[in-house]
């Protein structure tokens, strides 16, 4: 075994490489080395750009849904209040008229609104710092009551994400209807 091995090393001790062969293997290793450093730049670049459009996007989107977020909140925290009343009255004109500060319509366009639900009366109140009506409602047939807040679209709440939520036993439904926000809430 022994006199194998001596063998084989004397074997590969006497073969050499050519010259020309050598060349070629050292000019493709600085090739190599040379296609790294120039692309190696560009992985730092690459990175701040993805991170710069992450974060970005990140912002963007929690921005939004903790808007709407805290939407939701203050609506569904208004409902469980039930604080007195401005107005009580079944017509919306006549808490329209008490309410002489808003310059919008509380009367929804949603007719199942008018037809399913008796208007009990409303208040001022404001969401996210804009004033809006709180109007209460009452189900015709379930008797339970809902309140419906109203406010104009403004530039702080332009991009609540419409949609129905839950906050805290409260179901609170978001919606527009030409310039105006509506938010409907009812306990569970």
């Amino acid at each position: 075994m022994k006199n194998l091995e001596q063998e084989l090393k004397n074997y590969y001790r006497s073969k050499r490489l050519d010259s020309h062969r050598i060349t070629a293997i050292q000019a493709s290793v600085h090739e190599v080395g040379r296609t790294r450093h120039s692309v190696s730049y560009l992985i730092p670049i690459a990175a701040a750009i993805l991170l710069t459009i992450g974060i970005g996007l990140w912002v963007h989107i929690s921005t939004d849904s903790s808007l709407t977020h805290q939407v939701v909140t203050e609506i569904g925290d208004n409902h469980r209040q039930h604080g007195a009343l401005v107005v009580k009255s079944d017509q919306y004109g006549v808490v329209q008229n008490a309410l002489s500060e808003l310059d919008f319509p509380l009367q929804p366009r949603r007719d199942n609104l008018v037809r399913d639900f008796l208007l009990i009366g409303g208040k001022y109140c404001t969401i996210q710092g804009s004033q809006a009506a709180q109007l209460k409602l009452n189900h015709r047939k379930s008797q339970v009551i809902h309140t419906l807040y109203v406010l104009p679209i403004t530039n702080s709440i332009k991009d609540v994400e419409l949609g129905v939520y839950e906050t805290n036993g409260v179901q609170v439904e978001l919606w527009t209807d030409q310039l105006l926000l509506y938010g409907l809430a009812h306990g569970r």
